[in-house]
């Protein structure tokens, strides 16, 4: 059900990914950006056209981060609203993948809003990240390697 005044707005599409990397003894780090609106968080962005989901979330990782990596299984996905410019409500949707990164230089993009990209240990990712959803896919994210997911 619309919640504006424009009754063809379509849900928002988004899709970014939970990335991981073991150390040598195993030890796992997720990787949290700081955003434009001062919270830590996963890396994620809109859709292009034509793009899929699995293509956004790895495309989305590159340009915020600077990372590449093996894309894994879908961890979930979230839904929310989003204000737009002329003020009204739209629905949004962003699916979340595992990556398990290839390297741990990560070089946060300016250009993307983006003003730190650090590695932390699952627990303080957890205690660090802004949003409750996001809390949620971290913590899905966290079972699932803990689990052998790979």
């Amino acid at each position: 059900m619309p919640h504006d005044d424009d009754r063809s707005a379509k849900i928002k599409r988004a899709a970014g990914c939970v990335v991981y990397a073991r150390d040598a003894a195993g030890a796992l780090s997720l990787l949290l950006i700081h955003d434009q609106y001062d919270c830590w968080t996963i890396p994620k962005g809109h859709l292009e056209d034509g793009e899929s989901d699995a293509e956004a979330a790895v495309r989305e990782v590159w340009e915020e981060t600077g990372v590449r990596g093996v894309l894994g299984p879908l961890v979930g996905r979230i839904a929310y609203e989003v204000r737009t410019r002329r003020g009204h409500l739209r629905p949004k949707t962003v699916a979340f993948f595992l990556m398990r990164a290839d390297v741990l230089t990560v070089t946060p993009q300016a250009a993307e809003g983006i003003r730190a990209a650090e590695w932390f240990a699952p627990e303080a990712a957890l205690a660090r990240s802004g949003y409750a959803q996001v809390r949620e896919v971290l913590a899905q994210a966290i079972g699932m390697l803990e689990g052998g997911v790979q």
